[in-house]
């Protein structure tokens, strides 16, 4: 049972919003650094999606577990590299999502090169599946 269709057009959908946040001209009430924060936001929910068809959170009885504590899960799931990659990603994102007045946010560059690297962990995650079960890991 790979990524339902349910949760694959949430993912296409949130990586379209991102899109459209980082190419959308200047107007209307979000700056610059709002579309960038936005677009990281909606990467960072897209992830999530992601990792939850993975772990098949209902069935497994993570639906109420903190995404940190699912990160760790995926790594018995998807395997160690897999794991890391998506750990780093997320807290990256998550960082980015954060508003902190002494901090700029993150820059366009970076969050369209967030978007390539969630794209390719959610192709990389729908391939693993639920269905693959656990790997032995090393």
């Amino acid at each position: 049972m790979s990524a339902t269709p349910t949760s694959a057009s949430t993912v296409a959908g949130l990586l379209t919003t991102a899109d459209s946040l980082l190419t959308a001209g200047l107007g209307g009430p979000l700056t610059p650094g709002g579309r960038a924060r936005g677009a990281a936001y909606a990467l960072r929910i897209a992830l999530e999606a992601a990792v939850d068809a993975v772990l098949s959170a209902e069935e497994a009885g993570l639906r109420r577990v903190t995404m940190r504590a699912k990160l760790l899960c995926l790594r018995h799931y998807a395997g160690p590299d897999l794991a890391r990659r998506a750990n780093a990603l997320w807290s990256g994102l998550s960082t980015g999502c954060k508003y902190h007045h002494d901090e700029m946010g993150p820059s366009h560059a970076q969050v369209r090169a967030w978007r390539a690297a969630v794209e390719e962990l959610v192709t990389e995650l729908a391939a693993e599946g639920p269905d693959k079960g656990p790997q032995e890991l090393p």
